[in-house]
């Protein structure tokens, strides 16, 4: 749903797609504050909120216009928590894996 919805650019398959029943909400309790965090992401704006690998990264996704504010939320609720935190704004990666070289 997730790729899907991305690809297609629709909002709704994005949000189920970012949708985990499995791991999140077991290691989401192990990130004081991370509640507050997404729900003022996902009132900013944000399709969905999801732990990044192992942490401490977490990635909203929505649209390109609600970034700023999206991670501006996210900055202000972490601070809530006292929790130091930065954003970054970043597009979606196009063109995937690439060799340049084979030796």
């Amino acid at each position: 749903m997730l790729i899907q919805g991305i690809s297609q650019g629709q909002e709704t398959w994005v949000k189920l797609g970012l949708r985990d029943k499995l791991h999140q909400p077991y290691r989401q309790s192990l990130i004081p504050g991370m509640e507050t965090v997404q729900n003022q992401a996902m009132a900013a704006g944000a399709c969905g909120v999801v732990i990044s690998g192992a942490g401490p990264t977490l990635l909203a996704v929505g649209r390109p216009e609600l970034a700023t504010p999206i991670g501006e939320a996210m900055v202000k609720a972490w601070q809530e928590h006292q929790v130091k935190s930065t954003y970054l704004v970043l597009p979606i990666d196009r063109a995937g894996t690439v060799v340049t070289e084979l030796e």
